[in-house]
């Protein structure tokens, strides 16, 4: 065989291999490819773990930073047998937020090593805030006095969710506390900055004393703040404070929706 019959027959071989990817390889390709995306428990495309990081809404772990419970959590007393919990935790993230974040309290006394309440809950964790964890009140049965409480996530509901929208400002105006030696009354407004209706606010207040430990604490709630608007917000409390406030702080959080109120 001549040089031009090999060469012919190495033409005729690379036109028939290029036919059948054409005919037969891509159709296949296209039929069987799926494009990278945030559910196919792979590592792909701009993702920088199993379905998380990048361009999806889902947080690494490794990405996430974790929770700070500043300080221990608080046993406040509102009346005879009645009570209140109270922690405080900040969320470091700048993106990073938690839809709903389970967790636990344990309520001990000064005797027994075996918790006399236990409360569970759940909560919406907005990004790069402090805020404050409310349960109560409840009733505790006559002659239990709780003395300390512990506070735990449950880790499996700790599911991290980018969120890179504009939080909206709302400013916390005119605090008066009065009336501590009776029935305390904290009177303050709430002025939305925004030129958007804000909606689902929560509000707790929190009382501390000469060493910033919280000794007081009540909850409230607004359905909408109109743009540029105020509203007054009232806190009460039954029963005369019995040490003297020396700060006072509202924790504003704004809900995704109305199913997180109770």
């Amino acid at each position: 065989m001549n040089q031009w019959a090999r060469r012919r027959k190495r033409i005729i071989l690379s036109i028939i291999l290029f036919v059948l990817v054409v005919v037969i390889g891509a159709p296949t390709f296209f039929l069987f490819y799926r494009a990278p995306t945030c559910s196919d428990l792979k590592q792909n495309g701009d993702e920088t773990g199993i379905d998380c990081g990048g361009s999806c809404q889902l947080l690494c772990s490794a990405l996430s930073l974790p929770l700070i419970l500043k300080g221990d959590p608080r046993v406040l007393k509102v009346a005879d047998g009645v009570y209140e919990l109270v922690a405080l935790v900040e969320n470091p993230n700048t993106t990073g937020e938690i839809y709903r974040a389970g967790y636990t309290f344990k309520l001990y006394d000064a005797t027994n090593p075996i918790p006399i309440k236990v409360v569970e809950g759940e909560i919406y964790i907005p990004k790069n805030i402090t805020f404050a964890i409310f349960e109560g009140p409840f009733t505790l049965e006559a002659g239990i006095i709780p003395t300390r409480a512990m506070f735990e996530w449950k880790q499996d509901s700790l599911v991290w969710q980018k969120n890179t929208s504009l939080v909206p400002e709302l400013i916390v105006r005119g605090l008066n506390l009065s009336r501590q030696d009776a029935n305390p009354r904290l009177d303050a407004s709430i002025e939305n900055a925004t030129l958007e209706n804000v909606s689902n606010v929560d509000l707790v207040a929190l009382i501390s004393n000469e060493t910033g430990s919280i000794f007081a604490a009540s909850k409230t709630f607004i359905d909408t703040l109109p743009p540029g608007g105020t509203i007054p917000v009232v806190f009460t409390w039954p029963r005369p404070f019995t040490e003297k406030a020396l700060d006072i702080n509202i924790i504003i959080r704004i809900l995704p929706d109305r199913s997180f109120i109770r």
